[in-house]
């Protein structure tokens, strides 16, 4: 097929509605998180799913999707183009796949405007029903003046070709949508998963050298400008003239590694950081972590910050977070702008904070943000919901 590479195909379909999901990138980030949630719950029972991307940066989950009897289709598996080359060759390639597999419904997960490009391939090419979902409040800084034209573009040109507006947060939704309607779906997890588990703790400690009663520090997420990673390594730094045994553990992968790796180096505290990049199962790490720091520059929601509120796991962030991501009160919220000092003094003051860790599941629960909750309410608008 031009412009597309099957990258996993399976020979065994289920009865039910076809999917069509759409996700700008493909690895290890929140919107795959959020749609391999949805995978598990649905694939075979009432849906099956096709997932494409325009690019990919992480093959993890590819074994889990086989297993799934997902589809995976890329237009770019070897490289990352400009944006023009991977929308026009991206969305050319979006609709001669659905022309090939001809799906119920398409389900477009984007982070800007011009993911409505995709729904209008879909409408053009007969799809009924179009899903589009936020996942980001802003854009990185990077390239910003042509990444706002096109955001504004995308929404002016294509964005009445969603038929359902899902928004991961209400900065989300209005970043995305306007004026327009849309409902807010809490981006779930599996709140038994991610339950503090004493066990879990040490067995992540003895797995990176972490001495049990040490006060560890850590984030878990894409290490990408939106995460900040760099504050990140700063802070703790500040927080070792406090407190000189404790640790840094980092999950995760993305493209700010190596400079956090060379920061890392100039201040000299290589022995204190671990970088195990991404690990198919995080919610251990959350038990083993003492204090979670999240100074965001952007999110949608922010969902690794559910996942450590659910196991209990104290929590620094900055105001980036929207408000539906604080749901418990072992956190504290600081500016940026209040410097690393002010954020590593918080940092160990919460890192000691007496808290009932196991009790707090339950209050992720009742706020809205398991799993099944969520994907019941997907579920829903891909058979056929509207908000428009």
């Amino acid at each position: 097929m031009k412009y597309l590479s099957r990258i996993l195909a399976s020979n065994h379909r289920s009865d039910g509605i076809h999917v069509l999901c759409y996700s700008e990138a493909w690895g290890q980030g929140g919107v795959e998180t959020f749609l391999m949630s949805i995978f598990r719950r649905w694939q075979g029972k009432g849906f099956y799913f096709t997932l494409f991307s325009c690019w990919d940066w992480n093959l993890a989950l590819d074994a889990e999707l086989e297993a799934l009897g997902i589809d995976r289709f890329t237009v770019f598996p070897d490289s990352k183009p400009g944006q023009v080359k991977r929308l026009c060759e991206g969305s050319a390639a979006f609709g001669a796949l659905i022309n090939e597999i001809r799906p119920d419904a398409v389900y477009v997960n984007t982070m800007n405007g011009m993911g409505f490009l995709y729904s209008e391939v879909a409408q053009k090419h007969g799809v009924p029903v179009r899903v589009v979902h936020s996942h980001n409040s802003a854009f990185g800084s990077g390239q910003a003046v042509v990444k706002a034209v096109m955001h504004s573009f995308g929404r002016a040109a294509f964005g009445g070709s969603a038929t359902v507006r899902l928004a991961c947060s209400a900065d989300a939704g209005h970043y995305l949508f306007g004026a327009r309607p849309f409902e807010v779906v809490n981006n779930g997890i599996d709140t038994s998963r991610f339950a503090f588990d004493p066990a879990a703790r040490t067995e992540i400690r003895s797995r990176f050298g972490i001495p049990q009663d040490t006060v560890l520090f850590g984030s878990v997420g894409r290490i990408a400008e939106a995460k900040n990673p760099l504050f990140q390594i700063r802070t703790f730094a500040e927080v070792l003239r406090a407190v000189p045994g404790a640790y840094y553990l980092m999950v995760g992968d993305g493209d700010m590694k190596g400079q956090v790796k060379a920061l890392i180096r100039e201040l000299g505290i290589n022995d204190r950081v671990i970088m195990p990049g991404y690990l198919p199962d995080p919610a251990p790490v959350y038990s083993a972590l003492d204090c979670f720091l999240m100074p965001s520059l952007f999110e949608g929601l922010a969902i690794v910050c559910i996942e450590a509120q659910c196991a209990g796991c104290r929590i620094v962030c900055s105001e980036a977070l929207p408000p539906e991501a604080h749901v418990s009160d072992a956190e504290a919220l600081l500016p940026l702008s209040a410097g690393e000092r002010a954020w590593a003094e918080k940092a160990v003051e919460m890192s000691y904070m007496d808290v009932d860790r196991p009790a707090y599941a339950a209050s992720v629960r009742e706020a809205g943000f398991d799993a099944d909750d969520t994907a019941r309410i997907v579920a829903g608008v891909l058979i056929g919901g509207k908000n428009a």
